[in-house]
């Protein structure tokens, strides 16, 4: 908007956008003092800076997020007839939610959980929590006592650290032996080869809740053809644009009807399964997926890759 001004040699007369108009004597005093309009470089060079710092800031979030994925571990390996396979959707550039494999020899431990909250400051924590399970976390190790250390680790950081859900789970990939511990973790679903299905429920609480917590295991045996799906409470929330959620039924409806070949396979098909049921709706929080599966058919061990 053009500031008015008196025109010169023209008493009784100012201009404002373009136009000639009368004013008083009490009007051309005020006009007179009406300060010059504001120079807009000063603005431009603001809206400048805070696009720089914009762009900045999600250079170094992008940066952040691949360090996260690096810390998590493969997104897919296999050993001796059992595969895995894991991703994860941060629903604000970083991730509450992880999942990792650490193997040593015939063994390998996975690691899936969810940080309390969401965004930079679940991601921060999340660093916290890999140094713990590469310290606690090794392959040969009792879940439950990796439960317990890392209970014990944020407890002592009380009230600064976050709670942490965790399904953690000691896998013997020659026999297919599972011995795990679900520390208040969603219950992750064991489909066996004739249809049965079985939720995980054995552990404890969710973890930095209560000091000196105790954590039991629960143990079985993947058979050939058995299918576990570990998930997040966002798979479950997903909405659609009906604010209805995706819920626990369809996930098993979904394993049920499945015929995967593989581990990765199987990832893929809940992956569109939930995205088809969003149709285009937001993530309201992260969503992260671990699946492992025991080949139908026995084959003698093979090199690990992943």
């Amino acid at each position: 908007m053009n500031a008015a001004r008196v025109l010169p040699g023209s008493e009784g007369k100012f201009r404002t956008n373009g136009r000639d108009r009368n004013y008083s004597m009490a009007q051309s005093s005020i006009v007179a003092s009406m300060p010059p309009p504001p120079s807009i470089a000063p603005l431009r060079d603001e809206v400048d800076s805070l696009l720089r710092e914009k762009l900045d800031l999600h250079s170094q979030l992008f940066e952040a997020a691949q360090i996260q994925r690096k810390l998590s571990g493969p997104r897919e390996l296999r050993y001796s007839g059992l595969q895995f396979a894991s991703e994860v959707f941060a629903a604000r550039f970083l991730s509450g939610d992880f999942t990792t494999f650490l193997k040593s020899g015939s063994k390998v431990l996975v690691a899936h959980g969810d940080i309390a909250g969401k965004g930079v400051a679940a991601g921060m924590w999340f660093t916290n929590l890999a140094g713990l399970l590469q310290s606690y976390g090794r392959p040969d190790s009792d879940p439950a006592k990796i439960a317990s250390e890392i209970n014990r680790h944020l407890c002592y950081l009380r009230p600064v650290a976050p709670f942490v859900t965790a399904f953690l789970a000691r896998i013997d990939c020659h026999v297919g032996e599972l011995t795990y511990c679900n520390a208040g973790h969603f219950p992750p679903i064991l489909l066996r080869a004739d249809g049965r299905t079985d939720l995980l429920e054995r552990g404890g609480p969710l973890l930095g809740a209560i000091d000196g917590a105790e954590f039991d295991l629960g143990e079985l045996i993947l058979e050939p053809g058995d299918t576990l799906v570990a998930y997040s409470d966002g798979v479950l929330e997903c909405r659609n644009t009906s604010e209805e959620e995706f819920g626990l039924d369809r996930i098993l409806v979904a394993l049920r009807h499945a015929e995967s070949p593989s581990a990765q396979a199987t990832l893929m098909m809940l992956l569109a399964t939930l995205q088809d049921f969003a149709n285009g709706s937001p993530l309201f929080d992260d969503v992260s997926l671990t699946v492992i599966q025991r080949d139908a058919k026995w084959r003698q061990p093979t090199a690990l890759a992943g």
